[in-house]
């Protein structure tokens, strides 16, 4: 134990100008009197033997000077036998007594001396979390207040009293972090005259202000109010391994990747920190996958040594092919030059031309699957032992976190690339998809110049389409806007006259006359063009004005409020009938959409093909299916026609269960369903300009024409439309392409499913399309149970 004077602030430790701040034994004395009071243990003894010595000093008054602390050698001891354990070694122990508030140290250990004096490398003054000097003083500032708070107003606030620094030491070159607690157990706080009274409220969010000028501290309680008396007791504790964690536990939460170069010089840093030691080196390698087979990227390789391009044998195939093995067999590995084990020859080889001297390897999990693993390898000897790998504990989970990421940051890269350039995606076709998008990030990587990525293209496979439309829900649509306007328009004429009644202004005469012409000329068949710009004119021009007029004027309020309350778009009477239609559309939808969804994960099983539906104000879908789609599994015609047969019985049980929603619709609205069929195969391809696929050339075009032209055809020589309600059609070019489905349809007939009515039809004239014909036929949609909506 030392007892000599030492300022910190000549290494720039903060000090608060104008403190008050005088040492004093008193409040010790007094705690030890409380302590005594109330100990039942062999402690007290030692309290009372404490208390006795100080008291029996000569020197003792109420307040001393720093200077006036070399006659309390004795007793200064005394303190740190009471605060610190007593089997605590003193040489390990970083422990000091400073003035009260103040960084002046009076007395402290041997290690606490060594370092202050003994280091003089110090980086920075800084918070844990690299708070600047401005920030440091508002730290210091909190702590001041957080003390006055406990002392006087007996209120516990933890503004914080713990301070970090980093030190670097220069036989290594790494910094260490160490942590400084604030101990003011032993610290009295005197206010000079009458106490201000405490408004936790008003303070707290003065000082949360970005612009609060901590110099002057807290507005409604000045320092110069306040004397500090007593002790501080001062413990540094070394925190290096926690700070080592924390940093990179920062970088994965913060970031959320782990692609960039710099991240990952930051997280091996830190590792080193961690262990020490700068001659330890690591390696970071995430368990990248495409088509689960592994992959390595310049930013997930470019620090594992055994990825270097000096390093690599055969361009790493021999390394991946080891790599894939540790993977499905992980376990920890430690290989020095005393090992010589068969199964760690081939990675000897690797060490050996990087010249390492000892590498260890660990697998990392991540919600118990391998999320990759971390590299620790160092080219000096005897560096490297199962002793310093312990250290490496509290960071593993850290590690797994941020290589978990990097297979995230990389997948979504890589699904970014996909939806980019091509869509969001099925099972199906996602294979084809994700190996374009790896050869395109690989090719892209290693090239400066960008290469276009490459075409996704199914050659030879069976297109199925279908539609599901909402007869005349455009004019239903329609009738409800007009009867929502018309009904917000005369409510508004009402309010408008009233409140002209009131107030007198000419201009509530111009908004009424603009009302009825507006209300004048509405028709049942409004178009969304002249609807939207009836709501322009509301929102701009009408509910401005009323709700400046609700907001200055109390006498309008019971007037106006009422309206306001009308027009609210998930509750107001105003668009009740646009809801009621929305519903009913929205049963509907999804109604048809369950069906479709079920019907797709039911046939999945049986052959993967493409399937993807279109939202209209019904739905439309395509289907692929043929060998290209899945070259792993052997194709058979056989998927086609019980795809095509499923399709079509899918079909009418849309129809049967929205026939059923009927009773349950505020709007009765009904579907009609529509097939093309098409027998031979077609190519397709992803067109990545419209993110959708698309029939690959000339001879293909017309089945996309036809697709297109259909929905709405019309029988020939009459004004009737093909698709009716209650009844599927199918559209076909040749009459050989009907023959597969007058089997399904007759079948479906004798289970019940549709009528007895089949009638094949010639169609009209298409642009471009001529030839066309159909088959209707009606389907019994009475013979089902009527479901209940959960929508209803």
């Amino acid at each position: 134990m030392q007892t000599r004077l030492l300022d910190l602030a000549k290494w720039k430790a903060v000090r608060i100008d104008g403190l008050e701040n005088v040492l004093s034994f008193n409040p010790l004395i007094q705690y030890l009197k409380d302590r005594i009071g109330r100990e039942t243990t062999i402690k007290k003894n030692f309290f009372e033997f404490v208390l006795e010595k100080l008291l029996a000093n000569p020197h003792l008054k109420e307040e001393l000077t720093p200077a006036d602390m070399a006659h309390f050698k004795d007793e200064l001891e005394l303190v740190y036998c009471l605060v610190e354990p007593a089997l605590a070694e003193e040489q390990k122990v970083i422990w000091a007594i400073s003035v009260p508030l103040d960084p002046q140290i009076i007395c402290g250990t041997d290690a606490f001396y060594e370092m202050m004096e003994g280091n003089n490398e110090l980086l920075h003054r800084s918070m844990i979390q690299s708070i600047q000097d401005k920030s440091m003083i508002q730290k210091r500032m909190e702590f001041v207040y957080s003390v006055i708070f406990e002392k006087l107003y007996g209120q516990h606030i933890p503004l914080g009293n713990e301070v970090s620094y980093a030190m670097s030491y220069v036989e290594n070159g790494l910094p260490r972090y160490f942590k400084i607690n604030i101990d003011t157990r032993f610290v009295d706080v005197i206010a000079k005259g009458e106490l201000p009274p405490l408004n936790l409220i008003e303070w707290a969010k003065d000082i949360k202000s970005e612009d609060y000028d901590w110099s002057q501290g807290i507005r409604q309680l000045p320092l110069t109010l306040f004397k500090f008396r007593g002790l501080a007791i001062i413990t540094v504790t070394e925190i290096t391994q926690e700070h080592a964690v924390e940093s990179i536990k920062e970088i994965v939460l913060s970031r959320h990747r782990f692609a960039l170069k710099e991240d990952t010089e930051q997280v091996i840093h830190s590792l080193k920190v961690l262990m020490g030691s700068p001659a330890i080196e690591f390696g970071l390698l995430p368990n990248l996958r495409v088509n689960d087979k592994l992959v390595f990227t310049l930013e997930s390789g470019n620090n594992s040594i055994l990825l270097q391009p000096n390093h690599c044998i055969d361009n790493g195939k021999s390394f991946q092919k080891l790599a894939e093995e540790y993977l499905n067999h992980p376990k920890p590995v430690l290989i020095d030059e005393s090992v010589q084990a068969e199964d760690a020859k081939q990675l000897l080889q690797f060490l050996n031309m990087a010249g390492i001297e000892a590498y260890a390897l660990f697998p990392i999990f991540h919600s118990n699957e391998v999320a990759g693993v971390l590299e620790i390898y160092s080219y000096k000897k005897d560096v490297l032992n199962l002793q310093s790998l312990v250290k490496l504990k509290d960071a593993i989970p850290v590690i797994a976190q941020l290589l978990k990421n990097a297979i995230d940051e990389f997948n979504n890269h890589l699904d970014g690339i996909v939806k980019d350039k091509f869509t969001a995606l099925q099972p199906a076709v996602q294979w084809k998809f994700n190996e374009a998008a790896w050869d395109y990030l690989r090719d892209n990587r290693l090239s400066d110049q960008k290469r276009p990525i490459g075409k996704v293209l199914f050659k030879s496979v069976y297109p199925l389409y279908g539609a599901i439309d909402i007869r005349n829900s455009t004019i239903e649509r329609n009738k409800a806007m007009a009867a929502d306007a018309a009904f917000q328009l005369e409510l508004l004429i009402g309010l408008l006259e009233q409140i002209r009644e009131k107030t007198g202004l000419l201009l509530v005469d111009d908004m009424i006359g603009k009302c009825r012409k507006w209300l004048s000329g509405l028709s049942h068949d409004i178009r969304d063009s002249e609807y939207g710009k009836l709501n322009e004119f509301l929102e701009n021009k009408i509910t401005p004005f009323l709700k400046d007029l609700n907001e200055k004027d109390r006498e309008l309020q019971p007037l106006i409020q009422p309206y306001l309350k009308e027009i609210e778009s998930s509750t107001g009477s105003v668009l009740r009938n646009i809801r009621v239609f929305d519903n009913a559309l929205k049963t509907i939808n999804n109604t048809i959409n369950a069906r479709l969804e079920r019907f797709n994960n039911e046939l999945q099983t049986f052959y993967p093909y493409y399937f993807e539906k279109f939202r209209t104000d019904g739905f439309e879908f395509d289907i692929y299916i043929g060998q290209d789609i899945a070259p792993q599994k052997p194709f058979s015609r056989y998927y086609l026609q019980n795809l095509r047969l499923r399709q079509l019985q899918a079909m009418a049980e849309i129809a049967r269960e929205t026939h059923a929603l009927l009773p349950h619709l505020e709007i009765p609205l009904q579907t009609t369903q529509l097939i093309y069929i098409r027998s031979a195969p077609i190519d397709i391809v992803f067109r990545q300009d419209e993110h959708k696929f698309d029939v690959e050339g000339s001879y293909n075009i017309r089945y996309q024409v036809i697709k297109k032209r259909i929905d709405k055809v019309r029988i020939l020589n009459t004004r009737e439309r093909l698709t009716q309600p209650g009844k599927i059609a199918l559209v076909y070019l040749n009459e050989s392409e009907t023959r597969e489905y007058r089997d399904y349809i007759a079948y479906l007939q004798e289970e019940g499913l549709l009528l007895n009515d089949l009638e094949a039809v010639e169609l009209e004239e298409l642009q471009g399309v001529t030839g066309l014909r159909a088959l209707r036929v009606g389907i019994n949609v009475e013979k089902a149970n009527d479901p209940v909506p959960n929508e209803l």
